[in-house]
């Protein structure tokens, strides 16, 4: 049996919902990723497992810190993974802030599944091997 391509691969998902978080997870880990989850912006910042991740999985709307600002810290720090931002209060403004820091996709809320695994897929090659050999982490 082939070697899973996506097992080379790892998602960070950063939520402050512990219900959306926990169906991320678990969507992503079925779906054969390693996943490191989150609580929130700080969290995320303090995680060291998740500095070698290939996808960021961002919500928008978070106590403290929005998920563009916790981008761009991230990218601050060299970190180049590829983003998806999800919210439910999405607008031009936050579209435009997001296209300046790099973000490959936008998602509105509620985030249907097929969806995301169609994102995720398009971002992350089946080659099971990390995007970037030399990635910078948070």
């Amino acid at each position: 049996m082939a070697p899973d391509p996506r097992a080379g691969f790892t998602v960070l998902v950063v939520d402050d919902d512990p219900s959306v978080l926990a169906t991320y997870g678990r969507l992503l880990r079925r779906s054969g990723y390693t996943t490191v989850t989150a609580a929130g912006p700080r969290e995320a910042l303090a995680d060291v497992a998740g500095a070698q991740a290939d996808l960021l999985l961002l919500d928008y709307k978070m106590p403290g810190m929005d998920g563009l600002s916790l981008l761009a810290e991230l990218r601050r720090r060299a970190c180049r993974a590829r983003c998806i931002l999800v919210s439910a209060f999405l607008n031009e403004e936050v579209r435009k802030r997001a296209a300046g820091l790099g973000v490959d996709r936008v998602l509105e809320k509620p985030v249907d599944a097929g969806r995301l695994r169609t994102a995720i897929r398009d971002l992350l090659p089946m080659t099971g091997t990390p995007l970037d050999p030399g990635r910078a982490g948070i």
